[in-house]
């Protein structure tokens, strides 16, 4: 364990760490998961996993924030944990707008995707083979 220069123990190192890992993680993985959600809502599915992440990227602010307040009272460097804010931070803000847009995407899919269906049990799809087979 580090100690500080008074010779205590300092704590919430090992909160700041895990709080900046997360943050990194969340913000760069968070393009992949809006596009495993979108092709889930585009297969019928629902964008949950987007939800998920958002929860993912405000743990990572809280770890942080929680590092950086035992750090600054032990007397430890909370270069980590400070990083591990910001980045989270803007993980946070990225994921909501992707849920957001996610929500909106579902939206659409759902009026059109209803309509669509509609009007794809009304064709006749043999007959519009045959007719394409006679014509060619």
């Amino acid at each position: 364990m580090s100690e500080n220069q008074n010779g205590t123990a300092v704590q919430g190192k090992g909160l700041g760490v895990t709080g900046f890992v997360l943050a990194l993680v969340t913000l760069v993985l968070a393009s992949w998961m809006a596009v495993m959600a979108a092709a889930s809502i585009a297969l019928g599915g629902s964008g949950w996993i987007m939800y998920l992440w958002l929860v993912l990227a405000i743990a990572s602010v809280v770890l942080s924030v929680m590092g950086m307040v035992k750090l600054g009272k032990t007397g430890g460097k909370k270069g980590l944990a400070i990083a591990g804010m910001v980045i989270g931070i803007v993980s946070t803000v990225y994921s909501i707008i992707l849920v957001l847009g996610l929500n909106a995407a579902a939206a659409i899919s759902d009026q059109y995707g209803e309509e669509l269906r509609k009007e794809l049990n009304n064709i006749d799809w043999e007959q519009e083979l045959n007719d394409e087979l006679n014509n060619n």
